[in-house]
């Protein structure tokens, strides 16, 4: 039966769309992979603030619903499968410098690159799904959209979950790079444009179809209306992972961020099916409504009760109400488009997510650093994002009731959709929201330099790293450079020493040749820029060595963002300066010495953080 049901399934559907639902799969899994620890890397391990975090991901997000409004036009005039191919190659090798990257200021650069790759993409697939399917298969064409975005999501965060942990959450970048590469080989090979390229289509007159489709008062209300959705769902990948991470609501010290975040593609994955069934049955925007119910209880739930457990089923909640609401807006959008600007619709259905989470992004940063870390209260940070979402639901009852077209008449049944009661009951609740979060008190926040508590309590032990190198020739006047990157933070030594053996003096006939020192440099360009070198030669006939070490005063709190100041990219020289030459000083002429092997070994010792 389970056969034959997914045959049926798939049967429904064409080749493109199974294509582009693998191209959804595998970049959400990239980018939920990376987002699963990008907070908590951010904050924890580079040492950003809430504000600037806040200001980062915004950006991102800007670039990421703003860019569909232009790339959907150039789509159409280039070509759909052109478009995928440059988002793919921005994005692979913007994946890839972000592993080695380790301050706010060196991230922005690739942060606007990574916003454009994604920008370009986000309404790729969508647009093509609305092309390949019938009007009478959409919505469900729409819940298998969004189920692979959730599969792709959740085999992503638990793959690094349980195998990066957090002190090394950069290799979440070098994945996503992996990913996005064979994205990049499915659409060269496998992916035919939708619909046929239209030559003259103007990319900058997408601002003036902006004017055109704006002058739908239904649709522009909407999008208005729907952006306080998306700045209750910003704080997802915001500041959820560092709230469960630095309020010590973790269960256990290996059980990571992304593993927690991975429960909310996994609720999706297991009830979408059931819950998609179902969608096809009732109106798109009263299931929008009851979503974002749903939505701000489970927010409501983890937010007020800080227990690992009761986070985990808050996730779960939120997430049903998370597919429930966004499948359907897509889909109403779809519906109410004029038939031949379906596409036109779509990328424009990017503007809510733009305005909701780029401003729910830089108020979420704010919100953080002085009211969930500085007063230690992220009940009260929780019950703001559910009280914007109450408001929300209460603009859409409006919605429902005026502009929509649900306005009672004489006879007509009242209910919850068109009673002006449900209106000023749910716009009561955000005050509420409020005042319960004003009163819910404080939680200890564990997690950085604004906790008093817990400073100098911190267990550590010393530990060591050593990497070695070596060349059996390397030749007068050569040089070799050694880039060795350093994750670790709190380092407290780091030992550079160079080796080598000077070849023995020779006999020719009846005269000794005496070889001569050699003379190495090493040279050390640290993490900061600073540059340190020695020269040295060695005593005749013996070995040769130059040291080099670096002291650094550790920090005592692990959470400091001085505790990152010596971790990073440090490049090591070593020059062959002088291979010293065979001579005889009874001779006018020597021998050649071409040069030397050595051997370089680096150990760096840190502190390391105990369970």
């Amino acid at each position: 039966m389970v056969t034959s049901r997914l045959k049926g399934i798939m049967g429904r559907y064409n080749a493109q769309y199974w294509t582009v639902i693998t191209l959804e799969l595998l970049e959400r899994g990239a980018y939920y992979g990376i987002m699963g620890y990008f907070p908590v890397h951010m904050i924890r391990n580079v040492g950003i603030t809430g504000t600037q975090y806040g200001i980062m991901y915004a950006l991102l997000l800007s670039l990421l619903y703003t860019l569909p409004l232009i790339s959907s036009s150039l789509a159409r005039k280039f070509g759909y499968k052109k478009i995928l191919l440059l988002a793919f190659i921005l994005l692979a090798p913007s994946y890839l410098a972000m592993t080695f990257l380790n301050s706010f200021w060196m991230f922005i650069p690739l942060i606007i690159t990574w916003g454009v790759g994604a920008g370009a993409f986000k309404p790729m697939v969508s647009a093509t799904i609305a092309h390949v399917t019938v009007p009478e298969n959409r919505n469900s064409a729409y819940s298998i959209y969004y189920l692979s975005i959730n599969w792709g999501s959740l085999i992503a965060m638990v793959m690094i979950g349980f195998f990066i942990p957090q002190a090394f959450a950069h290799i979440a970048f070098m994945v996503g790079a992996v990913l996005i590469t064979v994205n990049l080989l499915i659409t060269f090979l496998f992916y035919k444009d939708p619909v046929e390229k239209d030559t003259s289509e103007n990319v900058f007159s997408s601002l003036k179809r902006m004017v055109l489709v704006m002058r739908d008062t239904k649709f522009a209300v909407l999008i208005l209306i729907y952006a306080g959705f998306f700045f209750i769902f910003s704080s997802m990948h915001t500041f959820l992972p560092v709230y469960y991470v630095d309020f010590g609501i973790k269960p256990w010290e290996s059980f990571e961020a992304p593993l927690m975040s991975a429960f909310n593609p996994l609720t999706i994955v297991l009830l979408g099916p059931f819950l998609s069934r179902y969608m096809d049955r009732f109106d798109s925007l009263k299931l929008m409504i009851f979503g974002m119910f749903i939505f701000s209880g489970g927010l409501l739930l983890l937010g007020m009760i800080p227990i690992w457990y009761m986070m985990l089923i808050g996730i779960v909640i939120f997430s049903i109400g998370e597919f429930v609401t966004h499948p359907n807006f897509i889909s109403y959008v779809s519906r109410i488009a004029p038939k031949d600007k379906v596409a036109l619709y779509m990328g424009y259905a990017f503007i809510p997510s733009a305005i909701g989470n780029v401003s729910g992004s830089l108020a979420g940063g704010v919100m953080w650093d002085n009211i969930a870390v500085a007063q230690e209260r992220p009940s009260l940070f929780w019950t703001i994002y559910v009280a914007i979402g109450l408001f929300t639901i209460g603009n859409f009852l409006l919605y429902n009731k005026w502009i929509k077209g649900g306005r009672t008449t004489t006879g007509e049944r009242r209910t919850v959709w068109n009673s002006r009661a449900s209106v000023i009951g749910v716009y009561s609740l955000v005050g509420v929201m409020i005042v319960l979060g004003l009163s819910s008190g404080t939680t200890t926040f564990i997690g950085g330099e604004d906790s008093e508590e817990g400073r100098g309590t911190y267990q550590w032990e010393e530990s060591s790293v050593t990497v070695s190198f070596s060349e059996e020739n390397l030749a007068e006047g050569d040089s070799t450079i050694y880039p060795v990157e350093i994750p670790y933070p709190n380092i407290v030594r780091i030992n550079i020493t160079l080796t080598w053996s000077d070849e023995d003096d020779i006999q020719r006939l009846v005269r000794t040749y005496r070889n001569e020192p050699d003379t190495f440099l090493l040279g050390v360009e640290m993490s900061n820029m600073t540059e340190v070198s020695e020269t040295a030669a060695n005593e005749h006939g013996s070995e040769g060595v130059i040291g080099i070490s670096l002291l650094f005063d550790p920090v005592e709190d692990p959470f400091d963002e001085e505790s990152f100041l010596h971790t990073g990219m440090y490049n090591i020289t070593v020059s062959m300066m002088d291979a010293g030459n065979y001579n005889n000083r009874f001779s006018l002429m020597g021998f050649n010495d071409p040069g030397n092997g050595y051997r370089l070994v680096i150990e760096y010792r840190y502190l390391a953080l105990l369970d």
